[in-house]
Formats: structure tokens, sequence, C-alpha cells
């Protein structure tokens, strides 16, 4: 028999009603769906405000069920904390709710545990920085690496909702550029703004998942992702991952921002690592690795090389990452962050 928090038995429909507190709300479409939860549209009863609700309904498929429960109680834990979170720069999380037996629910189901969060309209820093790579591929652009103000504008944004998450100790676990949303009233001015979300709420199922099968996956809004954005010793034991791990996958992040260009595989991660130990200047290994690149941004790219060490104790801090990012932000505009 199916265990009950499994995909198949998780089948929320558009219409349905349910309450969390004292307001009702109501279910609409599908925003998107992962190895471990479902995502839909939500609306305020009373006021009309547009939310999302994220139920955790794992996929036996990339998941052992025989660690579901595991799951769960990572969902519970990360979702009561999440909901005490605010920063501008975090996709922020309204309530967490157990839903047992479908009590939420006026017609008793689904009965999974959910989420429900802010929904940002507007775009993935992912699919962002695709429509660049497709114009620099019908332009037939050299690859570069280049520090425009609006990229700088959206990687400090991220920085700074990691230093509020690393203050209080918490490891996102996840950061990659389809976990950071680019709102629509940001997205068409002059410095895109930018916020995180899917902050570590399932992914210690994934882990066990991989650690069972060799097949790691993670949560993104079109299906499975991969180790890419993973730090060595986070697919290893995640249980003892430190802040330190999400520089790892930051820095990722930066360098497919700051290229325009998604890697396509853990493989050209470890062709950066590797330009990293080899010998010569930044210049050097840029060059190496095909990309032009500016003098006035070899300091950032140099920081941004470091953050791929292997060993976590070597990688810079988030606030090291921050400041550094708001400077040439600030340097660039001539204006104050």
């Amino acid at each position: 028999m199916a265990h009950w928090l499994s995909r198949n038995r998780c089948r929320p429909e558009g219409g349905q009603r349910f309450t969390v507190g004292s307001s009702e709300y109501v279910l609409h479409g599908k925003l998107g769906d992962g190895a471990a939860a479902l995502v839909r549209k939500v609306q305020r009863a009373s006021d009309g405000q547009d939310l999302a609700i994220k139920f955790l309904a794992p996929d036996p498929k990339y998941i052992d069920e025989a660690v579901f429960d595991d799951v769960a109680a990572r969902f519970r834990r990360e979702g009561q904390r999440s909901q005490k979170l605010a920063h501008e720069n975090l996709v922020r999380i309204h309530a967490y709710e157990d839903n047992d037996g479908g009590k939420a629910f006026a017609k008793g189901w689904p009965r999974n545990p959910f989420i429900l969060m802010e929904q940002v309209k507007g775009t993935t820093l992912e699919s962002y920085i695709r429509r660049e790579e497709r114009r620099q591929t019908e332009k037939r652009e050299r690859r570069t690496f280049l520090l425009t103000p609006a990229r700088l504008s959206i990687a400090a944004c991220v920085a700074q909702a990691l230093q509020y998450l690393h203050q209080k100790k918490l490891v996102h676990r996840d950061v990659k550029p389809a976990n950071i949303f680019i709102p629509d009233n940001f997205a068409t001015g002059t410095q895109p703004r930018a916020k995180l979300g899917d902050f570590g709420i399932m992914k210690w199922g994934d882990f066990q998942a991989s650690i069972s099968t060799g097949t790691l996956t993670v949560t993104s809004q079109q299906g499975l992702g991969t180790l890419k954005y993973m730090s060595p010793e986070q697919a290893i034991a995640p249980r003892e991952v430190t802040v330190r791990s999400d520089i790892y996958s930051f820095g990722i992040t930066l360098f497919e921002l700051f290229t325009g260009q998604i890697l396509p595989s853990p493989h050209h991660v470890f062709e950066i690592l590797n330009a990293r130990l080899s010998r010569g200047s930044t210049a050097s290994r840029m060059i190496d690795m095909g990309y032009q690149i500016a003098e006035s941004d070899l300091g950032l790219a140099e920081l941004i090389l470091d953050m791929h060490l292997r060993g976590p104790s070597g990688r810079p801090s988030i606030d090291k990452l921050a400041g550094r990012l708001v400077v040439e932000w600030e340097r660039r505009t001539e204006e104050q962050w």
C-alpha cells in the first residue's frame, strides 16, 4: 500500500477551499512540481491576494518511500522555522500546516502537510540567464565574464538574503538559479532585484535517495535538477553541512550569472574547480576556460573562483561576498545601494 504522503494520493483541485488561521483561501492552477512537492496558486478569499501553496507529496519514482517520514519531519521543521524569517530578498513564508486528516480543507482532502507562501510573479534567474545565453548565441558573441549593474544587483540581493540566513546559523542547502526569482515589477527596471526561495525545505529526503540509488535529485520549477550546484561535503554528509556549503552553490550560480550561460553539467563545474587549482593568474585561468574578461572585473572573478574550492574553510564568507558585490555595484553606477 502506498505511503500516505505519496504523490499519487495528493490530488489538489482548482476551486477547493481551505482555511489557515482565520482566513479562507481558494486553490487555483499549477505553479510547478518537484521531486518532493506540488506547488499551486492560491487566492485569499477576503481580499483576493495571490499566494502559493506547497504540498509535501514525494514522488516514489525519485525518493525511496522508506525515507518519506524523514522528509516529512524536515518539511515540518523547516516550515515552522521559515515562517519566522523576514527579509526583503527572501520569498515570504506565511504559514505551515500539518493538515492532519485534511482538516484545513472543506472536503477533508488533500491530507498532505503544506506551506503557504508568497507567490513571486516574474521569472527565475535560470530563465533570465538562458535568455542572455540565446542572445549571445544569436549574435555569435565570444564567451565573456562581465559585471553589469543589472547582474551585480541580482547577485547582491541574493548575497544579502544568504547573509541574513547565515547570521541565524541557517543553511539554505539549494542555492541555484531556479530557486532565485526576479519579480515583474523589478525586471522591467534598470536594476533588477531578486528573491531567494525554496530554502532547505525538503532536501534531506533527496539526499537519502541519492545515497541509496546513486542518482542525486533536487527539486526545481521544471522537475529534477542534478548534483551540479551541490558542494562535495553536502552530497557526502548532508547532515553535517555548514553555511560554507551555500558559498559553493552560490559561486556556481554567480559564475553562470556573470558569464550569461547555464553550465550544462557537473563536469563544467569541475573545470572551474580545476582552473582555480591550476597555476597562473585569474586572467590566465579565465582565458584557459575560454572567457574574455576585463581587467576591472578580475578582482570579483578571483573571489568567485575561491568559492569553488573543495574545502569549506578556503571559501570566502558571505559577509565578504555581500560587501564586495555592493561595492562593485556602487562603483559602476555611482549610486548608493
